[in-house]
């Protein structure tokens, strides 16, 4: 993770310049009413959630890049239409646009999209490499949606818990808040997993529903309030963030080349932009947390390889098992960074 932050930060200014140009070579809006093509778009979170804050500039842009032919109507998240079936939403029609979501939602379409999160890769070296429109060939295959890009990533995924852990036998029996991409390796950690959305682990901590949860480290816990009712952070890390921004293919192919366009290149300039914006809140986030009394535990020197290896190692194993045809192709290309 060390290699991306270093990427991520060397690339900040290329990215902001490339995405004042993006506002300011915008042709003028001079499209009438009729002329104007609307999506109407969801996102797996409600809208003040810390993911989604960069989605308005997104929005403004392909607004501005598309002199307002193409629109894009934001009409919420879960209480539009609940997070684990907006897969389905969008493979309907029902919406047109799914602005940002985890592939973890879509594992009921599609299971290998779980394989984003264990990338090495940063979306813009997937793009170099080939692996982007691989992405996309599923997408289109099992959800019928086009795959634009992932607005955001880099950031990894840690254990929070209530209880002390300092060892991986310590895992043995604790339940954890999970989704289905880390379900498999807290299974083999002898954790037990539970699926319930972010917007209940609060409650759920309170009352000892749960032990733990696993979540992107640090950036949007404070956010979610989740640091008052934590005490410990367990490192390392593992996987990265798997976020996908999707448009129903129909709709996607009924936009003319140009608008396609538009919508492809803001999502590529956000995935830099915005991964330099979550790096930089990450840094803040864990000051607060530390300041309501969170501390880190470390694992053990000659246990946080396994902890690492088993991650990858039970979660591949998942994986390849759900889609033999796609889980090891993946597994080949995303294993190793381009560079090191």
């Amino acid at each position: 993770m060390k290699r991306r932050n270093v990427l991520a930060w060397g690339l900040l200014s290329a990215f902001l310049l490339i995405l004042c140009a993006g506002f300011m070579m915008s042709a003028p809006s001079t499209s009438h009413a009729e002329d104007t093509i609307t999506l109407k778009a969801i996102t797996t979170f409600p809208k003040n959630a810390l993911v989604n804050r960069a989605l308005p500039d997104l929005i403004q842009m392909v607004e501005k890049r598309s002199g307002g032919r193409l629109k894009i109507n934001y009409v919420g998240g879960p209480e539009v239409v609940r997070s684990f079936d907006q897969g389905e939403a969008l493979r309907r029609g029902t919406i047109d646009m799914i602005l940002y979501t985890p592939f973890g939602y879509l594992k009921s379409l599609a299971p290998v999209l779980q394989a984003k999160g264990l990338s090495r890769l940063t979306p813009w070296e997937e793009r170099q490499a080939g692996i982007h429109g691989i992405w996309d060939e599923i997408c289109q295959k099992k959800i019928g949606a086009k795959y634009l890009g992932s607005i955001h990533s880099v950031i990894d995924f840690s254990v929070y818990t209530n209880k002390k852990v300092e060892k991986i036998d310590d895992f043995a029996g604790l339940k954890i808040r999970a989704m289905p991409l880390y379900a498999p390796f807290l299974k083999k950690l002898g954790a037990k997993p539970i699926i319930i959305p972010p917007e209940d682990v609060y409650t759920a901590m309170q009352r000892g529903v749960v032990d733990g949860y696993m979540f992107t480290t640090d950036f949007e816990i404070p956010d979610w309030g989740w640091h008052e009712v934590t005490k410990y952070k367990i490192l390392p890390g593992v996987f990265q963030l798997e976020n996908a921004t999707l448009v129903n293919l129909n709709k996607y192919n009924s936009l003319p080349k140009d608008l396609q366009q538009v919508l492809e290149d803001c999502v590529e300039i956000f995935e830099g932009v915005d991964t330099v914006r979550i790096l930089m809140r990450k840094d803040k986030a864990w000051e607060e947390m530390q300041a309501q009394g969170v501390s880190e535990i470390s694992l053990p020197s000659n246990e946080a390889p396994r902890f690492v290896e088993t991650a990858y190692e039970a979660t591949w194993e998942e994986i390849i098992k759900e889609d033999p045809e796609y889980g090891p192709k993946l597994k080949k290309l995303v294993s190793e960074p381009l560079t090191k």
